[in-house]
This record gives structure tokens, C-alpha cells and sequence, in this order.
């Protein structure tokens, strides 16, 4: 499981006074963003009634219906107390793990992180194709963890972050990881990933 969450304060929106809350389709999020791509207009007008969704972006118009249901409670899996953290290069541990990630079971795509002294290890295994071990220099002198996770949801953050520098936040082996960019940007990135049994 995974949670991609960004927050943006000091942000005021005309016609909005308090808490407007809704819940978008993943589909009209990914035509959203197509509109946004094709466009160079920087402003997104949302209007809603009791079903429908509406976003003009310039001259065109997407319509959504609205999911109905109350959206799960997000802020009880934000971690709180990670206080182990690491800086790493963005593109480094990308590629360390796609090399690592090469070598793990197909079905979980596990991969293992190992935090140790001045150094990240990674290491993944299957019973097919064999194992794969890699390492990052890092800075860091707290205690020795150990954490699973799936591959493929670090790999799906990286290339959202885009380049630059990221935090690694853990806490214990039992704990979510949280990922975000290390420079503060006007807004406040956070990807939570819970961690696998390795």
C-alpha cells in the first residue's frame, strides 16, 4: 500500500471560503493532467453540483462525474515519529534499485533496505533468477534497520520527484516510510509506503 499526499498552504481560491472536499476519479486526475500537458494555461476553474465535476483549463472543458463515499481516513497513516533520515540523490537510488529490482521475486517485487553506518544497502532475491546486491554511501550514523519494500512504489516516487535530492524517513521494520523531496518547495510533497515482510 502507498500514499502520494501534497499540501499547499497560504493558497487563496475565489469563490471558496472554507473546506471544499471532493473525491476525483483516478481516470479524470489522468485526463486532468493530459490537459494540463497540452496547454500552457496556468489557471484550472472547478465548479461542481451534486454529481458532476467540472474543470475548464483555457478554452476546454472536462466533465467527471463525483465518487460518492467518504474518502479513508489518510492522516491516521502519516507518520509522525520517523526519526531515522537520510539524504539520498534522487537518480542514484533510482537506478540502484531498478538494478537490484531486476533480481526480485516478480509477484511481490521486494526489495530489501538495509540502513547501516555511512552506508544504504539494497538487495533483493528470487528463487529464479537468483540475487542482487547494491550500496550507497549515505550519511548516517544511527542504528542498524532493516525494511522491505515493493520496488516498483519507490521507483513510481523517484520519477515523480524528479531530480535533485530525496529524504528517506523510517522509523522501525513495522513502520510506513515516508519519502519526500529534501528541498522545500511552496509545497509540501509526502509519499508514505508501507513497508512488506522480507
Amino acid at each position: 500500500h502507498r500514499l502520494s499526499h501534497i499540501e499547499r498552504s497560504g493558497e487563496r481560491f475565489e469563490g471558496v471560503s472554507g473546506e471544499l472536499k471532493t473525491l476525483v476519479p483516478k481516470k479524470a486526475m489522468d485526463e486532468l493532467k493530459s490537459l494540463l500537458d497540452s496547454t500552457d494555461a496556468e489557471v484550472i476553474e472547478l465548479a461542481k453540483d451534486e454529481s458532476t465535476l467540472f474543470f475548464r483549463i483555457g478554452q476546454r472543458l472536462l466533465t467527471s462525474r463525483q465518487l460518492t463515499g467518504q474518502f479513508p481516513n489518510y492522516e491516521a497513516v502519516l507518520p509522525k515519529d520517523n526519526n531515522k533520515s537520510i539524504t539520498l540523490h534522487c537518480e542514484e537510488l533510482s537506478q540502484a534499485i531498478s538494478r537490484v529490482a531486476q533480481f526480485a521475486d516478480e509477484r511481490s517485487r521486494a526489495v530489501r533496505i538495509r540502513l547501516e553506518k555511512g552506508e544504504l544497502k539494497l538487495s533483493a532475491s528470487s528463487t529464479e533468477t537468483g540475487e542482487s546486491e547494491d550500496s550507497l554511501e549515505i550519511d548516517y550514523n544511527g542504528e542498524t534497520l532493516t525494511i522491505g519494500f515493493n520496488a516498483q512504489y519507490i521507483l513510481d516516487f523517484l520519477k515523480a520527484a524528479g531530480s535533485g535530492d530525496v529524504k528517506l524517513e523510517l522509523k522501525d521494520p513495522q513502520s510506513a516510510g515516508q519519502l519526500r523531496p529534501a528541498e522545500s518547495e511552496d509545497y509540501k510533497y509526502r509519499y508514505i509506503v508501507m513497508p512488506m515482510r522480507i
